[in-house]
């Protein structure tokens, strides 16, 4: 019987390594920790009792630069690898990801077509969202104004030190309506808008670059408002501490799973690929981890308490969605600029 791999860890790795993984072994590539954990008991042990294989994971780091490293050296020692959506754009462009064969793809028809692309297919979908400290605020923010509104929500804000997110936040806080939202912020006239909004809230801002950080700061009454992952808050709120969050304005995005090119285990991707997307596996790490099933059959497979925190149906018509192309157009040029204001 052939055994296919699912490394655990960064030490578990190399400890294989060590030992010599068999050629056959199949090994994907997530974000570790105890999100791969909650995959492990979701998707890969269930993967491997249905099959009768054995599978490992490899730690992924974001980025392109460990998949590129092997591609180029024509030693993919990865198979299956989960990606950000800005990551499967360039990793598709590169070819350090196999095209997809959608006949191949047995749960395809079932998700939206957003959400299948030439080369990676859903596993799960994340919001970035309006965290608030329920003590310090005297009603729930609904939108982007109300997160600009100092006089009425007093208080320090958190955001993350990046351009994205905080771009889109200020034009929406500045009246630009959703469906409208890219269009003026791909122009110059845009970009000189959101940075004059962000010019209002500048010396309330406390800037974060850890995704614990919100929560935290959240938690402990160091600020008021911060966006935040959905995930943190969710967890931070379950531990007791004084947090909420609203669903209005949310960025939405998915992450995919793709076939790293170069694998000799192509077959047994798919096979992976195809259970991973099923409703029911999806439902599964859903239950155990606050992201939201890709697979539009998976929500009803889910409790409803468990939906009602999850950007899916209602929820998710509330959010805005991250227009990765566009950022990976104008990453380069919009980070200079953003950096640039954050020194004035």
């Amino acid at each position: 019987m052939k055994t296919y791999i699912f490394l655990g860890s960064l030490a578990l790795g190399a400890q294989l390594a060590a030992s010599g993984a068999m050629a056959n072994d199949l090994t994907v590539a997530t974000w570790g920790g105890s999100y791969t954990q909650k995959q492990r008991k979701a998707i890969i042990d269930p993967f491997s009792s249905a099959t009768g294989t054995k599978v490992l994971d490899a730690a992924y780091s974001g980025g392109l630069g460990q998949i590129r490293a092997m591609v180029e050296a024509g030693n993919t020692t990865w198979d299956v690898i989960q990606l950000g959506a800005a990551e499967v754009i360039n990793a598709c462009a590169e070819g350090l990801v196999v095209p997809l064969d959608v006949s191949k793809l047995k749960h395809a028809a079932e998700f939206d077509k957003s959400s299948v692309s030439e080369c990676a297919i859903g596993s799960a979908g994340w919001s970035m969202i309006i965290g608030y400290n329920s003590k310090a605020v005297s009603a729930e923010p609904t939108s982007w104004a109300d997160f600009w509104d100092i006089k009425k929500y007093p208080g320090k804000r958190a955001m993350r030190r990046e351009a994205k997110y905080n771009l889109e936040a200020a034009l929406l806080a500045d009246g630009v309506k959703p469906e409208e939202l890219y269009q003026i912020l791909g122009t110059p006239a845009g970009v000189e808008r959101a940075f004059k909004k962000l010019d209002e809230l500048k010396p309330n801002i406390q800037w974060w670059e850890t995704g614990a950080q919100p929560a935290e700061w959240l938690g402990n009454g160091a600020v008021a408002m911060s966006t935040s992952f959905i995930g943190r808050i969710l967890e931070a709120k379950a531990e007791g501490a004084p947090v909420g969050f609203t669903w209005s304005g949310a960025m939405y995005s998915v992450d995919s799973w793709a076939i790293i090119s170069g694998t000799k285990n192509e077959a047994a991707a798919y096979d992976f690929v195809n259970f991973a997307t099923s409703a029911q596996a999806q439902a599964e790490f859903s239950k155990l981890q606050p992201v939201a099933p890709v697979n539009l059959g998976s929500a009803a497979l889910l409790p409803a308490e468990r939906v009602a925190i999850m950007p899916v149906g209602d929820n998710l018509a509330k959010n805005i969605h991250l227009d990765h192309v566009f950022w990976n157009d104008n990453l380069e040029a919009l980070t200079e600029r953003f950096n640039a204001w954050l020194a004035r």
